[in-house]
């Protein structure tokens, strides 16, 4: 049912159900402080097996959380993009996304190494 087909593309069928899962769950209790911290948790996860328009609604949505105005959420976010920029590298470096913004746009976002 296309499972195979979407893995090519950004992650698969399970992944891009379990993010718009997690979106509306993040909607849903936007002043639980544990559980958007829980929710910000899935999404880093996700990222290093995303691709295409999947990593960018996946890092959109991160970034969002740099923004929330509770200060211990915008922690919790900087926390958890940092240590996987360290991990994994800029997720935009050489890729399309990267490309679409002039290639140079990726060079900012990941952590020099």
């Amino acid at each position: 049912k296309g499972g195979g087909e979407g893995g090519g593309e950004g992650g698969g069928a399970f992944a891009e159900a379990l993010h718009r899962a997690v979106s509306d769950a993040a909607r849903a209790c936007a002043r639980e402080m544990a559980a958007l911290r829980a929710l910000l948790g899935i999404q880093v996860l996700l990222l290093p097996s995303a691709a295409g328009p999947f990593l960018r609604a996946l890092l959109r949505a991160v970034l969002l959380l740099l923004g929330h105005r509770y200060p211990k959420v915008r922690k919790a976010a900087a926390d958890a993009l940092y240590v996987h920029f360290l991990t994994y590298g800029d997720p935009l470096e050489g890729g399309e996304a990267a490309e679409g913004r002039g290639g140079e746009g990726g060079e900012g976002v990941g952590v020099g190494g």
